[in-house]
């Protein structure tokens, strides 16, 4: 059982010299780096894709919002009367997207000190009142609609007007 293992010893002597070595940190480093650019890439396209995504809602959001409106000096109503910052039907018909089929009436916009109240026509229905507050700052915003409200306890009114009901 004694062989001769010279020959194979010769021969994988020879190969080492020729095949060198296999270099495995050169891989392992580029690899690595690799990976980080990977990495920083899709950090900054998905940093990038979220600003891009807020702002787009921040923009969307701003430009749909109604401006607040500034008074006119006066504008007179239907009985000829004339109440300082009333809006005309126009410029409430900015603050309500009224559903299809319903519009503003043809009549005046009724002011009480910071009240407004314009009448809607539905055409199923009979014809409801659209209510509007005006606040300094933030301007005239709908409140409410209805058929009537209680002047002094609901709204505060000290003088009469048509869509109170007391």
């Amino acid at each position: 059982m004694t062989e001769d293992l010279g020959p194979l010893r010769q021969a994988m002597a020879d190969l080492s010299e020729y095949g060198g070595t296999a270099d495995m940190y050169e891989r392992a480093l580029h690899k690595s780096r690799q990976s980080q650019r990977r990495t920083a890439l899709t950090t900054a396209a998905a940093a990038a894709a979220l600003v891009f995504a807020i702002g787009g809602t921040v923009a969307f959001a701003t430009r749909h919002q109604p401006d607040p409106l500034t008074p006119p000096a006066s504008t007179p109503t239907g009985d000829g009367l004339q109440h300082p910052g009333c809006p005309s039907t126009q410029a409430l018909g900015t603050l309500v997207e009224l559903p299809t089929g319903w519009s503003f009436a043809s009549r005046a916009v009724e002011c009480a000190q910071t009240w407004a109240a314009a009448g809607v026509e539905r055409p199923d229905a009979d014809a409801v009142i659209y209510l509007f507050h005006y606040t300094a700052g933030t301007g005239w915003r709908f409140h409410d609609q209805g058929n009537g409200w209680d002047c002094k306890k609901d709204l505060d009114l000290t003088e009469p007007a048509s869509f109170c009901t007391s």
